[in-house]
């Protein structure tokens, strides 16, 4: 297998990206002193991003359907889909080859006067993971000064569900630990999970609760009051469909940032709870853009079905900077 490595540079940001799993793997910014750092948890070896013991989901564009389905099974048009299990019962990022587990095609790469763009595809077989339909992705990443854009399109030729998301795994200040980071979310609901990740009731209002970072919220104190972590997804406020804020997340340290838009009616926060060696426990932390865990067999939380008419589409706009 030969991953390709590409670089997206600006005089503000610079971006190492993967040909697997159409990934991240690197992201460099300035302190509040100018000193460029890394601020995305990284593999020393391109080839250890397909050693699956070692890489949980580093930076990868994840699918065909982000997060979990419970039972590894839903109904699609009247018939019952078997997916592929991968966690237990249920399935996991799109089954145990699922995209970010994925060779992808290096389609389109060019300068910009404001940065550099690169565009991966992947073409999804019928069956691929038990989904139904041929998926054809294409994952975009574009580097505008200060600002990496993440864009995922689809198109089937069956109905079919997708949930493409960036598992970015972040740390702006090179610590151990995220635990001296700071977290707000532009949002007012949390779904309620099992152990397994699997939703166990409707949205809840985070108000009172520790799921509450409508202000900014020092991860420390968060992870005080809920030792096991945060592996949660949250409703977005505003309209899905519409680019907009979602989150902001800043070390006091490094004196980085890095503010989040989307235009998705989710965002996954994962704390790092599983990590384990070459990282540590709460080394960094995701802030996945996505449909809502389990959405096919749960209509209440909207639609995942594309059909073959229609085009799949998921922004993400990642600013970086410092104060």
């Amino acid at each position: 297998m030969r991953i390709e490595k590409l670089e997206l540079h600006s005089n503000d940001v610079r971006v190492s990206l993967l040909s697997y799993g159409a990934s991240i793997k690197g992201v460099e910014t300035r302190d509040r002193d100018g000193v460029f750092g890394p601020i995305h948890l990284s593999l020393d070896a391109v080839e250890d991003y397909a050693d699956n013991q070692l890489n949980p989901y580093l930076g990868a564009s994840v699918g065909r359907y982000a997060n979990r389905i419970a039972g590894a099974r839903f109904d699609l048009d009247g018939r019952e889909v078997v997916l592929a299990a991968n966690e237990g019962p249920n399935q996991l990022h799109g089954g145990p080859k699922g995209f970010a587990r994925c060779l992808w095609q290096v389609r389109t790469q060019e300068q910009t006067p404001q940065g550099a763009k690169v565009t991966f595809a992947l073409n999804s077989a019928d069956g691929d993971q038990g989904f139904a339909g041929n998926l054809s992705v294409l994952a975009t990443y574009e580097l505008v000064n200060d600002t990496l854009k993440i864009l995922y399109t689809a198109t089937t030729d069956a109905p079919t569900v997708v949930n493409l998301t960036n598992h970015g795994y972040w740390n702006l200040d090179g610590s151990a630990s995220i635990l001296g980071h700071a977290l707000t979310l532009g949002a007012g609901q949390v779904l309620p999970v099992g152990d397994d990740g699997i939703p166990t009731d409707g949205l809840q209002f985070v108000q009172d609760t520790p799921f509450d970072f409508r202000q900014r919220t020092l991860l420390g104190d968060a992870l005080s009051r809920r030792p096991s972590g945060f592996d949660h997804c949250y409703k977005l406020d505003g309209g899905a469909g519409q680019l907009r804020w979602a989150a902001l997340v800043d070390s006091e340290r490094s004196g980085r940032f890095m503010s989040v838009q989307t235009d998705q009616p989710a965002l996954q926060l994962y704390t790092g709870n599983g990590l384990g060696s070459p990282f540590n426990k709460f080394g960094a932390l995701c802030l996945e853009t996505q449909l809502f865990p389990d959405t096919p067999n749960h209509p209440e939380f909207g639609s995942a079905v594309l059909m073959p008419r229609d085009e799949y589409r998921s922004v993400t706009e990642l600013q970086f900077g410092a104060t």
